[in-house]
């Protein structure tokens, strides 16, 4: 399953390197502005997945494969019926939402509607294949799934379809995923009666609630900034930011896969009472090598990493890369230290991230003379945040373990 996540993000990371290279700058930070602000709009599938998730393991347990498979054509309905109501408010109000952006081109959002839309598709099957534990089949899906995202764009920009090609091709291909996917998912799926679903609705929203926070306020950090740059400034401007973020982001890609393997350790031995802080000592100490290596890398050779990536149109992004990547590698340690409070069931430690977040829109809104100082922003209040968190740990769990005591307790 790794190895299937691990080579979905490579071609993502594919397709960002071939449309810099292949679009114009102004195009290439819309196409990174949108690809935020999708982000942003895609917390509450995330919420839903990782519910989602845990329900069908839950059923899967019980033997209730009728009761999944009724659930999965509903909610594969309920996502279908969202898809269609999201492309007709996009194509209803593509002037308004483009002039919000600063996006010359309002019939972008006649292409973009149906592909944010139809991306909730995907839902279902995604979290059914995990749910089940069927992580070869999802590892498969994860490939498939970042092949036919990577090649469908390209060409459609290559025959000249330019932006708008890039979402009908990833649009066309969650259609063929969820197909392949649906397909993978039935070899679980028997002859039901129909029953009443509302109970399963209602774990799926509860269980979401305090992920969707967390969730949230991790995406509205990363991506908030690049969607704030593109309505304020030009879009040569905005683009050459989507190139620093794009190139400093290879840091979070990088560092950020200690948490994976982190947090169902953590969470183990704190469920059991065991002592988690030798674990956490060795883990930290990996993350924060990780992340002090990749800063030094980027702030000694951001010129030869833009140049690889973009090639030479992008080389005005260089000088904003160094400070962009601190601010990267403070953000992969929040991320670290969120996940670990999580695993130890402090939840509350999402309160946390909502006064950094209005904090951060309200700084960028305010004082956004330059670039450089919309990320000094993001650096300030990364720094504040990790600080906050520190403390928040130090008061609630302490450098010393209390798992034997504390196991149920929810600060």
């Amino acid at each position: 399953m790794t190895v299937g996540i691990f080579t979905a993000s490579v071609f993502s990371y594919l397709l960002q390197f071939i449309l810099g290279r292949l679009l114009t700058v102004a195009d290439y930070g819309t196409f990174n502005a949108l690809l935020a602000f999708a982000s942003i709009a895609g917390v509450p599938a995330m919420v839903v997945s990782t519910s989602l998730i845990k329900l069908a393991s839950e059923l899967k347990a019980k033997n209730r494969f009728d009761q999944l498979t009724q659930l999965y054509w509903k909610l594969s309905f309920f996502a279908l019926v969202f898809a269609v109501l999201i492309s007709a408010f996009f194509a209803s109000f593509h002037q308004p939402i483009a002039d919000f952006f600063n996006i010359q081109n309002a019939d972008l959002f006649y292409y973009f509607g149906p592909f944010l839309g139809l991306t909730y598709l995907l839902i279902v099957p995604a979290a059914y294949l995990q749910g089940l534990l069927r992580f070869k089949a999802y590892a498969l899906y994860n490939v498939l799934g970042g092949l036919f995202r990577f090649v469908f764009p390209v060409i459609l920009v290559i025959v000249g379809l330019g932006l708008p090609g890039v979402f009908m091709g990833i649009a066309m291909s969650v259609v063929l995923m969820y197909a392949l996917s649906t397909l993978l998912t039935s070899r679980n799926f028997i002859d039901y009666n129909k029953e009443s679903l509302q109970v399963f609705y209602k774990k799926i929203v509860m269980f979401g609630l305090p992920v969707l926070l967390v969730n949230l306020g991790m995406i509205l950090m990363n991506n908030m900034d690049i969607i704030l740059v593109k309505k304020y400034f030009d879009e040569l401007s905005a683009g050459y930011y989507a190139g620093t973020v794009t190139v400093s982001k290879v840091l979070l890609f990088g560092a950020g896969t200690v948490v994976v393997v982190m947090f169902p350790q953590i969470s183990e031995a704190y469920s059991k009472g065991e002592d988690y802080t030798g674990k956490l000592k060795k883990f930290l100490a990996l993350q924060l090598l990780l992340v002090v290596g990749g800063v030094v890398v980027f702030t000694l050779l951001p010129g030869l990493i833009a140049g690889v990536m973009f090639g030479e149109k992008f080389l005005p992004s260089v000088p904003y890369i160094p400070l962009f990547s601190l601010f990267v590698g403070v953000y992969v340690l929040i991320n670290f230290m969120v996940m670990f409070l999580l695993a130890i069931n402090k939840t509350k430690v999402a309160l946390l991230q909502i006064p950094a977040v209005i904090a951060q829109y309200i700084l960028i809104y305010y004082f956004h003379d330059s670039l450089t100082d919309v990320i000094k922003i993001n650096l300030f209040v990364a720094v504040f945040l990790l600080v906050t968190i520190l403390l928040y740990y130090v008061k609630h769990a302490g450098f010393h373990n209390r798992s034997r005591v504390q196991t149920r307790e929810n600060y």
